[in-house]
């Protein structure tokens, strides 16, 4: 799958998940957290935190099984692994009529990937392993969530925004904006599993 990664308005708009347990959880918090009106069709069981979202009249939960009707004036379509017919079927069709749809962790059944998102301190930050391995990505997204919530780089980022929002535009702001990042950087190091070094199989 090539990609050509955006950011897509979702404020106001429909967005249909299709399953409420799994993988769907992280997925509706992000639709939420979007500013997407989402519905939710699950014939199966229900993630605690769909019910409750359901229950605080933050999302539709329809407790039954899908029906072509429910994409009426949806935006996008998530689907949780499961029913493989119907992940293939909405996948040739979607992608076909050229309708976003995602089955989550199978990207040969998606024609987009959900990254996994990142936000502190007034930044935000995407990351995507093409379904190759989710808990990876989990635990980069979790590291860098903690070194960037030092307050000091919260400081630092409204420093920079009072800066930029106090110059005209042109070539004197982007000059400065230059200087004051002079200094700024990241110190890392990566771990691996030992099954790696040593070559054997996870």
């Amino acid at each position: 799958m090539r990609l050509f990664p955006i950011a897509l308005d979702l404020t106001g708009r429909r967005a249909l998940v299709i399953g409420a347990d799994g993988e769907a959880p992280p997925a509706v918090e992000r639709l939420l957290a979007a500013g997407a009106r989402v519905s939710v069709v699950a014939p199966g069981p229900v993630h605690e935190s769909i019910e409750r979202a359901a229950h605080e009249g933050l999302l539709e939960l329809h407790r039954r099984a899908f029906v072509d009707d429910d994409l009426a004036g949806a935006a996008l379509v998530f689907l949780v692994p499961g029913d493989e017919a119907l992940s293939r079927r909405l996948h040739r069709e979607l992608a076909d009529a050229g309708r976003l749809v995602c089955t989550l962790d199978r990207p040969e059944l998606s024609n987009f990937v959900n990254p996994s998102v990142v936000t502190a301190s007034g930044l935000t930050m995407s990351f995507s392993s093409h379904g190759v391995s989710p808990g990876t990505i989990r635990r980069i997204r979790e590291d860098l969530s903690a070194l960037f919530s030092d307050p000091r780089f919260a400081r630092y980022i409204a420093a920079l925004r009072r800066l930029r929002e106090s110059l005209p535009r042109g070539a004197e702001r982007s000059a400065r904006m230059r200087r004051a990042t002079l200094g700024f950087g990241l110190e890392a190091r990566l771990r691996f599993p030992a099954w790696l070094d040593r070559g054997d199989e996870p």
